[in-house]
């Protein structure tokens, strides 16, 4: 059933030529980054204002039309996905702006749709950043990260989205607007919905704008890269490097087949089977200096076989570009590749590592696996051709076992990507009881489900 034509008449009288019904033009929006299926939307509205998203949300709450929010498009477990061609897309590319600074409070207010990197840019004239970082920040909106609660490299040091969140400025899928939080770094008075809103990947409300914590920007920074015999030994050296106490801005993994693709696909040279990089940052450089030796013996202690550390910034973002690579460098081995981002207590990332591989051997699925693992977060990449039908049903059931198997370990099926459609099924698995408390929350907040229908929970 399609929307009636009267109420696209409203919607065009409203927003003019900031809505899309063109098939042509719809296509682009009929996916995410994870691109399994395409659904095009009835529509693609850009509104510019929060008055502006709350006259679409009463016009989709009166006649029960699901709206879809969308950021960047940049999910990798289709939380932007369009389930139900009934369906409108709103976009908050041109809600944008970076509001205001309040540098002496270390806070800024801006809008949801504002890029991760923009924002960054923005606030770098300040000294000050918003330190957490996706992968994807020059297409991610604050918005979006903020409604998947996203991670990053940083987050060993920083933390994720929701630890630079102090309030939110929503829309209820009725149209009603309201405002969470306030200005002050602590505060016990009431239910946090701000946090709630965190992560819950657009099925409660839709964020118009965020009042966010910012950090000063760290004068000095280094990053150093290690090679090991094997993915176990490197895991060990960075759970040995974080419980020894070193102030590791980040701790990254890459393992035998993501550096083989980088030596294919960027002519990276390496040695050994494993790859250990991590930074440290901070405004004393003695500090710095001697983190960076503390470093250095563990990674000697685990027997690298070669270590080799930035010592000028262009040194430092080559570093970087290898770990940045790592994602396009897999992609050049298959087809498609479907990522997960299974998370465990950080003593258990050496196990979590093996199992990945020993799964994946037992299904002949080529994995390459890479991540965060000083939060216990890694990245397996599964690779697959999607002619192959054989193929896709091993990938999919070495998938489905790595993340049962990743909850049997006490871990959670998702540290960064969130559930979206991907997870859904797994995720009342790992949910257990708490699964019908979050179904009767989202009734709470939508009661006809119009919101980001189809996501988190099994439709």
């Amino acid at each position: 059933m399609m929307i009636d034509k009267g109420i696209l008449l409203e919607l065009k009288r409203i927003f003019g030529n900031r809505i899309i019904v063109n098939k042509d033009s719809l296509y682009v929006y009929a996916s995410d980054a994870m691109c399994e299926f395409r659904t095009l939307p009835t529509a693609v509205i850009f509104p510019k204002t929060t008055e502006e998203v709350a006259k679409l949300m009463k016009i989709a709450y009166e006649h029960e039309i699901p709206i879809y929010p969308r950021g960047g498009g940049t999910s990798l477990s289709g939380a932007s996905m369009v389930l139900d061609s009934r369906g409108i897309v709103v976009s908050f590319t041109k809600m944008n702006k970076l509001l205001n600074v309040y540098l002496k409070d270390l806070q800024a207010l801006a809008e949801a749709g504002i890029t991760i990197d923009e924002l960054n840019l923005h606030l770098s004239q300040y000294g000050v950043f918003f330190p957490p970082d996706p992968a994807s920040s020059p297409a991610a909106t604050l918005g979006g990260c903020i409604a998947m609660n996203s991670g990053g490299v940083r987050a060993i040091k920083y933390g994720v989205v929701r630890n630079w969140i102090l309030g939110l400025e929503l829309v209820l899928p009725n149209g009603k607007v309201v405002r969470t939080g306030m200005g002050v770094f602590k505060r016990v008075a009431g239910y946090d919905l701000t946090q709630l809103i965190i992560g819950s990947e657009g099925t409660l409300a839709l964020i118009t704008k965020a009042l966010i914590k910012l950090a000063p920007i760290p004068k000095y920074r280094v990053a150093m890269y290690g090679f090991f015999e094997s993915e176990r030994i490197a895991a060990e050296t960075i759970y040995d490097l974080i419980i020894s106490g070193i102030d590791l801005t980040a701790a990254e993994f890459l393992d035998r087949v993501t550096l083989r693709a980088l030596g294919g696909f960027m002519g990276f040279k390496y040695t050994g089977n494993a790859m250990v990089l991590i930074e440290i940052s901070g405004n004393d450089v003695d500090f710095l200096k001697r983190e960076l030796e503390r470093a250095k013996r563990i990674f000697k202690e685990h027997k690298a076989l070669e270590i080799k550390e930035s010592k000028s910034e262009e040194e430092y973002l080559a570093i970087w570009k290898i770990r940045k690579g790592a994602a396009p460098a897999l992609a050049s081995l298959k087809p498609k590749y479907l990522v997960l981002d299974p998370t465990v207590p950080i003593s258990k990332v050496p196990d979590l590592v093996e199992m990945i591989n020993r799964v994946c051997e037992k299904y002949g699925i080529i994995c390459g696996t890479f991540g965060h693992m000083g939060d216990g977060n890694v990245h397996p990449n599964l690779l697959y051709d999607p002619r192959d039908r054989d193929e896709v049903e091993r990938m999919k059931k070495a998938a489905h076992e790595i993340m049962v198997e990743t909850i049997r370990m006490g871990g959670t099926i998702s540290g960064e990507h969130g559930i979206g459609i991907e997870k859904a099924e797994l995720f009342k698995k790992e949910a257990g009881e708490l699964y019908e408390v979050l179904q009767q929350l989202k009734k709470v907040f939508d009661p006809k489900n119009i919101l980001n229908p189809g996501k988190i929970f099994i439709k």
